[in-house]
């Protein structure tokens, strides 16, 4: 699981669709693969695609996208498995963006949607921990690596997933980020957000930024599953996280 290729599934009509396991775990044992996917979203996805997608045999997926962009095209799956529970995002006025040209700007907003979403945050990983006992979950937002980016590590955060761990699987999204905004930009579709409006640094992934959220993370809570702790989940959340997800040595 040490190369992009290695951890990303063909989707057609996807860029960022991977597995999140694979990683080696504090203590021993490894992060089951083939439990818990995340992605960009569905919008593109052929039929070819979908096909891929249904072979995985998912028992949830768990949607982050705000309202308008949940209703732009059909999900993944059949809509009785899909959840969607919208986090905050847009925490930047595209109209008088910020300085965003280093990755402690990301965290910094990444930082930001944590205040913003404690408890849909909260509620999602709870979900994730709830399905995953039974089976494949897939996690995704627009681009794959924000929203998801913070839930995913969250999740490997309160199964003992190390930190440098937690930023390479962040890193993993940083080339396909890129590559979707150049696809967006060369054929748009007449309701896709104006992301030429953005900083094109937010469509990146800086394997720093992640790393700076978690040292962050670390120096306030003390350890990685503190950290997960500290949001509002259900009560079993993480002992299911780790039934779903720990693989034994």
């Amino acid at each position: 699981m040490s190369s992009l290729d290695e951890s990303h599934l063909e989707v057609d009509g996807c860029l960022n669709f991977r597995d999140a396991g694979g990683w080696a775990l504090e203590g021993g044992g490894r992060m089951r693969t083939g439990r818990l996917f995340r992605s960009d979203d569905p919008v593109r996805v052929t039929p070819e695609g979908r096909r891929a997608v249904a072979e995985l045999g998912l028992v949830a997926v768990v949607d982050l996208r705000q309202h308008a962009q949940f209703v732009r095209s059909p999900g993944f799956v059949d809509p009785a498995i899909t959840i969607h529970r919208p986090l905050v995002d847009r925490v930047i006025d595209v109209d008088n963006p910020p300085p965003l040209t280093d990755p402690e700007h990301l965290a910094d907003l990444y930082e930001e949607m944590f205040e913003r979403s404690r408890e849909q945050i909260g509620d999602v990983v709870s979900i994730i921990g709830d399905r995953i006992v039974s089976g494949p979950v897939l996690v995704h937002c627009a681009f794959g690596k924000d929203r998801t980016g913070i839930i995913v590590a969250l999740v490997q955060a309160a199964i003992g997933v190390p930190a440098e761990s937690i930023a390479d699987d962040y890193a993993r999204s940083h080339e396909p980020a890129r590559r979707r905004r150049e696809w967006l930009l060369a054929e748009p579709l007449h309701d896709d957000p104006p992301i030429h409006r953005s900083p094109a640094y937010m469509f990146s992934a800086p394997r720093r930024s992640m790393e700076i959220l978690v040292t962050r993370a670390l120096d306030r809570h003390g350890s990685l599953l503190d950290w997960t702790r500290s949001f509002p989940l259900r009560d079993g959340t993480v002992e299911r996280l780790n039934e779903g997800l720990r693989e034994p040595s």
